[in-house]
């Protein structure tokens, strides 16, 4: 175990269930699973909040259908956990299926006795 008992191998996994919580739509997991002040930057260059993107999934105006990640790699650094990697997203954003490809990176902090998300940043692969 490293850095506030956070071992490099749970990182994905952690990950994992924030991914299957947003396909789930699952926003009491998801409001525990993020920080309050927590940064989503999505692959266009949008800019959301938690309370944005919660409220986006909670009414269902964003659905998100398959996440898949690949090539994941973590690294530890002053308490952070860094996961990045490519990842593959299929929603349906205001009755539009979107399907893109991204490169990634996700900030994990501890809170307490548990980890949040404090910032989400991808970036579209042409």
């Amino acid at each position: 175990m490293t850095d506030h008992g956070l071992d490099p191998v749970t990182v994905p996994g952690l990950d994992r269930a924030r991914r299957e919580a947003m396909i789930r739509a699952d926003v009491p997991t998801l409001t525990g699973m993020f920080a309050d002040d927590m940064v989503w930057i999505h692959g266009n260059g949008a800019v959301d909040t938690k309370q944005g993107l919660l409220g986006s999934i909670g009414s269902g105006r964003t659905k998100y259908l398959a996440i898949d990640c690949a090539d994941e790699t973590v690294r530890l650094h002053g308490g952070l956990a860094f996961l990045g990697g490519i990842t593959a997203v299929k929603a349906d954003i205001g009755g539009h299926i979107l399907e893109t490809r991204s490169r990634y990176t996700v900030v994990w902090a501890p809170d307490g006795d548990a980890w949040k998300v404090v910032s989400w940043q991808s970036t579209l692969l042409l």
